[in-house]
């Protein structure tokens, strides 16, 4: 019943588009009134979607018979802050905006202000070309119907730069490859560009490289309390990650551009980051620069804990995430904006996309599909490596509420994690020790409370 009200709405709100959107001539002929849609995408992406849509004014002739009715405006904004500029003030928020999948919890909240995707071509599109992991998190509850709110057009993870003067093929492949390589050269081993749980978040979500195995539930299936950070492996993981954070050639925790300076200085020979950072560590590095995968580690007897025995290889994770299009809730151009979408989000503007405005694909075949990935340039590697990371990567599962990018991120987790690594004030120094520590970091997940400081 709610699901046909819904529909029922819909229904009205492209009714009173239609009948505000034109006026009845003489001869009882309709005329539409020329509006513009705003859509808003990462300055990257600017000039290659405002070539689009004007590509899909010819498509929409082609397949109408006619013109389409509107103007277009493709404004340039940054993609990370903008739900919360379309959050607000709604009214003058885009048509269709970009956003990481992550925002739809706050996106929906309340009364909701985007819309739901409706059109089954579109629906079928989105089921038919994405991986399943982004599927699952452009879905949300309103009023207990779950719906697709989201259309994804570009992935991103984290992947590693290094510096090949010092690190061989083979050394890059390990953690342990490359602390040797840094010992060898006297250098650090690894600089970060945040110690918060995104940045620094590659042994927290490493699986086990030949099961994909891993105790660790971050809100799984959106529910809250579906959170394990205390499993064995993990504790294993984190005494495996105290000895790399604690050697002297091992990590150096950066600022947002120290990094940069310590890769072009040669003081450290390699970096976590993410597409972002892509033109940076070029210029640091030259033609020194590699870019491959995050690399594996072996817990080691000293590590072992439980059921994680020593000798069991971990593949270092990343946060596999989706930058999607939303669509406005009220605007008074809905009955378009789906078929936009369709046109905007297919593979073939998906694969056009990459190839002129290196936007990373959420197309699910990509790697195999698209010609562009049998060049041999650093923008490929870049591409190759982020894809190759989906394996042993989740999304950020904080769609589902509001609550959850809040509790993991804002709440003081990523704090007491890093007080783990760096075995702060020598209080971590065994098993038992940073179990309890991440007893206090599951609570904070689960409940936004930390009861250490409290």
């Amino acid at each position: 019943m709610k699901k046909l009200l819904l529909l029922f709405t819909l229904a009205i709100m492209a009714f009173a588009v239609v009948g505000c959107g034109g006026a009845t001539t003489g001869d009882n002929t309709t005329t539409v009134q020329a509006g513009t849609i705003k859509i808003w995408v990462g300055a990257e992406s600017q000039a290659f979607y405002t070539q689009k849509v004007e590509d899909y004014k010819a498509y929409y002739l082609e397949q109408n018979g006619t013109a389409f009715p509107h103007n277009f405006e493709v404004v340039a904004v940054d993609t990370g802050s903008a739900a919360g500029m379309f959050l607000n003030d709604t009214e003058a928020g885009a048509d269709i905006f970009t956003s990481a999948h992550d925002n739809l919890g706050r996106l929906i909240a309340g009364s909701s202000a985007v819309m739901p995707v409706q059109s089954q071509a579109l629906l079928d599109q989105i089921a038919n070309d994405n991986p399943e992991m982004f599927q699952n998190v452009i879905k949300g509850t309103f009023n207990n119907v779950e719906y697709t709110f989201a259309v994804p057009y570009v992935a991103q993870s984290l992947v590693l730069y290094y510096n090949k003067k010092f690190i061989d093929e083979t050394q890059v492949q390990t953690w342990e490859g490359i602390l040797q390589a840094a010992q060898t050269a006297n250098k650090k081993a690894l600089a970060l560009s945040g110690t918060d749980g995104f940045n620094n978040s590659f042994i927290l979500l490493a699986r086990e490289a030949e099961t994909q195995a891993t105790s660790l539930r971050l809100y799984e299936g959106n529910v809250l309390d579906n959170t394990n950070g205390t499993g064995d492996d993990t504790i294993a993981k984190l005494k495996w990650g105290q000895s790399f954070f604690t050697h002297p050639n091992g990590v150096v925790s950066s600022s947002s551009t120290a990094w940069e300076v310590q890769l072009q200085q040669e003081s450290t020979i390699a970096f976590i980051g993410g597409a972002w950072h892509y033109e940076a560590a070029k210029s640091s590095l030259g033609n020194n620069l590699g870019i491959t995968v995050l690399p594996s580690f072996t817990i080691t007897e000293a590590d072992a804990y439980g059921t994680c025995e020593a000798g069991t290889v971990f593949q270092s994770g990343s946060f596999y995430d989706t930058k999607a299009f939303f669509m406005k809730k009220g605007s008074p151009y809905q009955e378009y904006l789906e078929d936009i979408l369709l046109y905007l989000t297919s593979k073939e503007v998906q694969e056009e996309s990459f190839e002129e405005a290196q936007n990373l694909p959420a197309y699910k075949n990509a790697l195999e599909e698209f010609a562009a990935f049998d060049e041999d340039t650093p923008e490929i590697m870049l591409a190759t490596a982020q894809l190759r990371m989906a394996e042993f990567s989740i999304p950020q599962p904080f769609g589902g509420s509001s609550k959850f990018n809040t509790y993991y991120y804002q709440k003081g987790a990523p704090d007491l994690i890093l007080e783990i690594l760096e075995n702060r004030d020598g209080l971590y120094a065994t098993h038992a020790q940073i179990l309890e520590q991440m007893q206090y970091v599951e609570t904070i997940w689960k409940t936004g409370v930390n009861e250490k400081t409290n």
